[in-house]
């Protein structure tokens, strides 16, 4: 992943705001800052965390966000209705993603504006698994540089080699091709 973010120039890495789907769906305003794996992963991925200012989880405003203007919107989603094991299709996430386009907040986002909007399984941006997590988050922020790199495969050896677990689900949404 690093090697292929170095070809990124720096002037096309998009700004990346996140925050998990429960402070969504709570409409209260917090995001993950420099310290956190979800920091790591975006950082990783190639992109800036626009909160990598700001230490821990820190609780922010909706006017923040604003003049943050994010190029991409990340969801941690810790529901486990939209991404995850259990997941067959992306009903779930196509209704989630319609609210957050229509929300007024987000909807004047240059994210918004682009349908830049992802959500990823909490446990692949949080915790130990960070890696996995970049990498479906490089593959959704630069498509065309990753365009050989294909997530779920690499997860489903993750599956196959360490779990002992037969791959299903859907991990990231929209599903990174």
């Amino acid at each position: 992943i690093l090697d292929q973010v170095k070809e990124v120039p720096s002037e096309q890495r998009l700004n990346v705001f996140a925050m998990s789907t429960s402070k969504y769906e709570q409409e209260t305003w917090g995001t993950f800052g420099s310290g956190t794996a979800t920091h790591q992963a975006i950082e990783r991925s190639g992109g800036i965390n626009v909160a990598g200012e700001l230490e821990g989880y820190p609780e922010i405003s909706a006017e923040w966000i604003l003049e943050q203007n994010p190029d991409a919107v990340v969801f941690a989603d810790y529901s486990k209705k939209m991404v995850g094991l259990a997941i067959s299709d992306s009903r779930e996430a196509d209704e989630f993603k319609e609210k957050v386009l229509e929300n007024k907040v987000f909807s004047k986002t240059s994210a918004a504006k682009k349908g830049r909007i992802y959500i990823v399984d909490n446990q692949l941006v949080g915790g130990d698994k960070t890696y996995l997590g970049a990498l479906y988050l490089a593959k959704l922020f630069y498509p065309e540089q990753f365009a050989g790199v294909d997530p779920d495969k690499v997860l489903q050896e993750y599956f196959d080699k360490w779990l002992g677990l037969t791959f299903k689900g859907r991990w990231a949404y929209p599903l990174a091709e």
